[in-house]
């Protein structure tokens, strides 16, 4: 079960963090530090996957999963925030949040849940 997995964080080490667990797991790995990247790979590639932090610069976590879904592109996704509460909140209603990570996020808990919503 191969799948590719989308990673959209501004920061470095929350990236590669999160490289390591899925390409741990057998997953291909897509990363940008941004929404504007995101959207430029997300062109060429279809991930079953994103991983989206909510606060990121230009445009937001929020701000591109409405784009996304104004394009029609339905890609499972886990947003990750320092203030889950808020990012939950703000992005209820949107179909394409499965799941919501404060960060910090426990790595056992991320890998389950990421697993999870591959196999479904």
């Amino acid at each position: 079960m191969n799948k590719t997995v989308m990673i959209v964080d501004d920061q470095l080490g929350i990236r590669l963090l999160l490289e390591e667990i899925i390409k741990n797991e057998g997953h291909q790995v897509i990363s940008a530090e941004n929404a504007k990247e995101a959207l430029d790979l997300l062109e060429d590639s279809n991930p079953d996957l994103l991983l989206v932090d909510y606060k990121l610069p230009i445009m937001d976590g929020h701000a591109l999963l409405k784009h996304l879904e104004e394009q029609g592109k339905i890609i499972p996704t886990i947003l990750m925030s320092g203030l889950a509460d808020e990012a939950a909140k703000k992005t209820e209603g949107c179909q394409l949040v499965k799941e919501v990570f404060a960060k910090p996020f426990n790595i056992e808990d991320a890998r389950k849940q990421i697993n999870q919503l591959l196999e479904e």
